[in-house]
């Protein structure tokens, strides 16, 4: 069950659209993959962060590339294209004065779960294919 809450002001919501909105145009045009980081779990373990390679994922979405992107970080392809379009989604809601969705208890626990099983399913077959990107 959804909810509506008309927002009056410049908001959370909004807020989290213009950093989502911004990551695109980082990671389609600052050359971030050129800074050499090694994730420290990796550099120490010799395993791969849950996160490792979303970096690569969004750089490659944001250049078209969704093979590659996918390779990265399958994690990080999905949560790049779903931060952009609901970034976009948000701003445009925003702008025409829309009302903001507003998710029942039970929805957000259930997103939230979902998440948390992803972020394993992600770790998992990181680790399975010998590390990241």
């Amino acid at each position: 069950m959804i909810g509506w809450r008309r927002t009056g002001r410049f908001g959370h919501a909004e807020v989290f659209a213009l950093v989502g909105a911004l990551t695109f145009l980082v990671a389609r045009f600052v050359p971030v993959l050129s800074f050499h980081y090694t994730c420290p779990l990796k550099g120490m373990a010799g395993i791969p962060c849950a996160t490792c390679g979303m970096t690569h994922a969004f750089v490659h979405l944001a250049h078209g590339d969704v093979g590659a992107a996918l390779g990265a970080s399958p994690l990080g392809a999905a949560l790049a294209g779903g931060i952009w379009l609901l970034s976009a989604a948000d701003l445009v809601r925003a702008a025409a004065g829309w009302p903001l969705p507003v998710p029942s208890p039970r929805a957000a626990r259930t997103a939230v779960a979902l998440g948390v099983v992803a972020l394993l399913a992600n770790w998992a077959w990181l680790v399975a294919r010998g590390g990241a990107a």
